[in-house]
């Protein structure tokens, strides 16, 4: 995986320098996966003792941040932050007062040391402007395999990306799956486990034929216009 940079037109910038550079990343990863690849990583947790370490964690920065404290953890320090102006000074600090510019936030910087490191190894790629609409398929697994792109009928496929919710009870939405060199054959996953823009979870047709197929998302966008996204690889279907 790399780090997509995009150059995107700038309305303040020169006219010899007239777009700056955009990161986006190629998918994300949340917190129950996060914890599952420590615990298939270097260590001898269990995903349990994991969950219940930062839960811990969790309780315990949330108390002490409320004590009014700045905490350094493994990952970075938590700072309470204060700002808003005063008329006098012995005005009382209202940051819940709709009629007062006193706010209250925390911030948290990350370890300079794990910025470096992870910037040492981080790798970009220069690409075009992406289509901002469409649905967008980054990578494609199955329950039943560790090998991505691969699946069998009635099996569980996870979708990872962008603008990848759909509405079950619209036939022309969904997850299709179109044969490689039977283009009339198209299937429909019509049932999902999870329907989220980020990550859609679709369960493969049980009568689905062996083979390759090509991966098709279509849905609505903001507007109500039909769009659709095509996986860039194909899905190989086992038998049942």
């Amino acid at each position: 995986m790399a780090l997509s940079i995009q150059a995107v037109r700038n309305t303040f910038g020169t006219s010899d320098r007239p777009y700056y550079a955009q990161a986006s990343w190629t998918q994300s990863i949340d917190c129950e996966r996060f914890i599952d690849r420590m615990a298939h990583a270097r260590t001898t947790l269990s995903k349990t003792d994991i969950v219940a370490v930062f839960q811990l964690a969790r309780e315990e920065l949330a108390s002490l941040l409320a004590e009014g404290y700045y905490v350094a953890t493994p990952l970075g320090a938590a700072i309470p932050r204060a700002s808003g102006t005063f008329a006098a000074l012995d005005e009382q600090f209202r940051p819940d007062a709709e009629d007062s510019d006193h706010r209250l936030r925390i911030d948290f910087r990350l370890d300079p040391a794990i910025e470096r490191q992870a910037l040492a190894k981080l790798h970009c790629k220069r690409t075009p402007i992406e289509d901002t609409v469409s649905p967008r398929i980054v990578e494609v697994s199955s329950l039943q395999y560790d090998i991505e792109g691969t699946a069998s009928p009635g099996d569980l496929l996870v979708l990872i990306g962008s603008r990848l919710s759909v509405d079950p009870s619209d036939e022309s939405q969904g997850l299709f799956l179109r044969p490689i060199g039977a283009p009339s054959a198209e299937s429909r996953c019509s049932v999902y486990a999870e329907n989220r823009p980020a990550r859609l979870v679709a369960l493969l047709p049980g009568d689905l034929a062996p083979g390759e197929y090509e991966l098709i998302l279509r849905t609505l966008s903001r507007r109500g216009r039909r769009v659709e996204g095509h996986w860039s690889e194909k899905l190989s279907v086992d038998k049942a």
